[in-house]
């Protein structure tokens, strides 16, 4: 794991997965929120990779607190029954994810009573769990999953936001929701209420095929295609990263910019 102001790192595992992260605070705000995990368990088809993004909010720019206590805790959980699991790991994965989920918000929410600077501190949290030829993704927030299969980029998560709901209703199109002026509005956050409940999708994927951790200081600069754009003309996964951070602070970067690129 690293501090969400860092500018990432790569990993390589022979044959297999492959990432790169990178978060920015951007051209307008003094303090980077978001928070990234990345680990790659095992080697070889055994291999299985975690990984977590998540935008913090709160009061008194506590926002880094809470997502960073929820990338931490869900990627040491996940990693501790992963590994405890060593085999038949898929049967395991979606009832992990979700336990990891509360547990995170159980935490921050115990935190936000202990002290009154933390009050009303949450976050998003999105997380990718990839082994064999599985993907499995939960989800609270607007933070997203992108699966980039056979060229063509596909959004897997679906927002917890008000805008999504206007956008399912058919009352703006994709590019208004991107610059709504209500675009930041969640209706879902770790750390605000429980039950949390916690979104859970599922994929196949396959060797070659790219997924795309972000915060929504990416999304909300830059249109689904100009990301599927970047993807297919810069094949190396750091050059995509920088370019992809690049599009977003041209567009204005008022938001802080976090992703996570991974190849499969």
């Amino acid at each position: 794991m690293e501090p969400a102001d860092s500018l990432g790192s790569e990993i390589f595992r022979g044959d297999n997965m492959r990432y790169k992260a990178i978060s920015d605070v951007g051209n307008v705000r003094s303090m980077n929120e978001d928070f990234w995990g990345a680990e790659i368990l095992g080697s070889g088809k055994g291999a299985v990779g975690i990984f977590a993004i998540a935008d913090g909010m709160g009061g008194h720019n506590k926002g880094e607190v809470a997502s960073r206590i929820a990338v931490e805790k869900v990627m040491q959980h996940l990693k501790g029954r992963i590994e405890s699991a060593k085999r038949d790991i898929d049967s395991i994965v979606v009832e992990n994810l979700i336990e990891s989920y509360e547990r995170s918000n159980d935490i921050i929410i115990k935190e936000a009573q202990r002290s009154e600077e933390f009050r009303g501190i949450g976050t998003t949290l999105t997380m990718a769990v990839i082994t064999g030829g599985k993907m499995y993704v939960a989800n609270v927030g607007d933070s997203r999953c992108y699966l980039f299969s056979e060229e063509k980029l596909h959004r897997v998560t679906n927002d917890n936001s008000l805008v999504q709901e206007l956008l399912l209703k058919g009352l703006i199109t994709e590019e208004e929701a991107r610059r709504h002026p209500q675009r930041n509005v969640i209706t879902r956050a770790v750390g605000l209420e429980e039950p949390l409940k916690v979104d859970v999708y599922e994929r196949d994927v396959v060797k070659g095929d790219h997924v795309l951790l972000t915060t929504d200081g990416l999304t909300n600069m830059i249109a689904h295609d100009e990301m599927q754009e970047v993807i297919l003309n810069f094949e190396n996964i750091d050059q995509s990263c920088e370019e992809l951070l690049s599009r977003a602070k041209d567009s204005g970067g008022d938001d802080n910019i976090s992703l996570i690129h991974i190849l499969i």
